[in-house]
């Protein structure tokens, strides 16, 4: 998308005169907004700012900024040729420092910021066309550069704000990102002083804020900066005091500031509601298993297997979470069901055999753990990733009982939303010499939300 914007340039109003006085005293002036402004030196034509403006007319722009240069050397308290060279300076694409020319233009003449605020608005339409420019040819450093300089000559129009902290933090630029967002929404604090907000433009800059702010809490949190997460979360659940995902990730900022008892009742509150998504719960169980509540761990994880009853996944975390509960009565039953789902992981088949034996089943604990000796090979490091379009698991298989190079076929089968098969797939690997390994990943072309796999014979 490229951007346009009607600008109300100096250069047309602007009008020949003789000679003037080098200090006319600031009329009160008030802004269409209502903003009334007073004091300051009024900006007062000289023959170097005349001949400027016929330059810029001209597009003679470098012959331009060179006597508006000169204009401030030789009267550093007339404003107009600060005003001027920074209007040079934006059609030369020098944003920085143009941004810094009308700053000082305003300061002496307060209500300069009249005419300056639209050539600034210019300017920031110039410089984010150019960063689109640069950004179709792949250049992603000088996109960068320049949409830094559109955020900094004009900060009302958040667009640039999002674009380049999602590019510094698609680069690990997290600092740099995290900036970036933080001065959009003080940006979006700002209103014009030569316009009014319409209705329209209120409803994009809150859809705005709400984006920049969902992009500094993802930086925040996955930089484990919790205590500055949780303002910016208590504020967002005010306004949406209902949103599950703001309430974990609250309970997850505060249990990551070393204050557990607090995040443990947060997360118990969630737990208490039946109503929770799968995404919702599987969110939730993995904060609470790693803030160390590992009986709610599991409850979040049991109620998941229970929306999920053939998701590998779901029964995994649900047996490890009763391990570190030391829950053995259920982990010997929920064991038994992970193993069904995931027979070759050598984890589950340990798992169950713990429960086991703790519950004084010794020979079920002895055929688990013959089963894992057996197994011709293990499988390990699963992992779903998701698409609108497709699913992918990766994973691992880990040489064991079966001569290195025998084929075995493993038939992955995936699930959608209502728990309904949607897709299949099999995968035949080649065993691996004991402890080596060989990685895998099976793809199937449609969305699901759980896997199971099983060895074929």
């Amino acid at each position: 998308m490229r951007w346009t914007a009607a600008t109300s340039r100096l250069l047309a109003v602007l009008a020949l005169a003789s000679c003037a006085p080098s200090v006319v005293p600031a009329r009160r002036v008030v802004s269409p907004t209502g903003i009334v402004y007073e004091g300051g030196t009024h900006p007062t034509e000289t023959r170097r700012s005349q001949t400027a403006t016929l330059y810029l007319r001209q597009n003679r722009v470098d012959l331009a900024l060179g006597l508006a240069l000169e204009g401030i050397a030789a009267d550093s308290t007339n404003p107009i040729h600060y005003f001027l060279a920074g209007v040079a300076s934006v059609r030369l694409g020098q944003y920085g420092a143009a941004d810094s020319l009308f700053a000082d233009a305003e300061w002496i003449y307060p209500a300069y910021v009249l005419d300056i605020e639209p050539e600034r608005e210019a300017a920031w339409v110039q410089a984010f066309n150019a960063g689109i420019e640069a950004f179709d040819g792949g250049d992603w450093e000088t996109t960068m550069e320049i949409w830094t300089q559109a955020t900094r000559i004009y900060d009302l129009r958040p667009e640039a704000h999002l674009n380049l902290a999602s590019l510094l933090g698609a680069d690990a630029r997290y600092e740099e990102a995290i900036d970036v967002y933080r001065r959009g929404l003080r940006g979006l604090e700002g209103v014009p002083v030569t316009r009014v907000f319409q209705e329209a433009d209120l409803s994009d800059r809150e859809r705005a804020r709400s984006d920049m702010e969902e992009g500094l809490l993802a930086l925040l949190l996955s930089t484990s900066r919790f205590a500055e997460a949780e303002p910016l979360l208590r504020a967002r659940l005010e306004r949406d005091p209902a949103d599950v995902e703001l309430r974990t990730a609250l309970a997850a900022a505060v249990a990551g500031q070393g204050r557990q008892a607090e995040a443990v009742e947060m997360y118990s509150g969630l737990l208490s509601e039946g109503s929770l998504a799968p995404s919702a719960l599987f969110n939730l169980g993995v904060q609470l298993f790693g803030s160390g509540a590992f009986a709610q761990a599991a409850e979040s994880f049991r109620r998941l297997t229970q929306l999920q009853p053939s998701s590998r996944d779901a029964w995994f975390n649900y047996a490890n979470s009763l391990f570190a509960a030391e829950a053995w009565e259920p982990l010997a039953t929920a064991g038994s069901r992970l193993v069904e789902l995931d027979p070759l992981g050598e984890n589950a088949q340990l798992v169950t055999a713990r429960a086991q034996l703790e519950i004084g089943d010794r020979p079920a604990a002895i055929a688990s753990l013959d089963r894992a000796d057996r197994a011709p090979v293990h499988v390990e490091g699963l992992q779903m990733q998701r698409s609108a379009a497709a699913t992918t698991v990766f994973g691992r298989v880990v040489g064991n009982a079966a001569e290195p190079g025998t084929p075995l076929a493993l038939r992955f089968t995936f699930f959608g939303d209502a728990g309904e098969p949607v897709a299949a797939d099999t995968l035949t690997v080649s065993a691996p010499p004991p402890e080596g390994s060989e990685s895998f990943e099976v793809r199937v072309d449609r969305a699901a939300v759980a896997y199971r796999y099983e060895l074929l014979p």
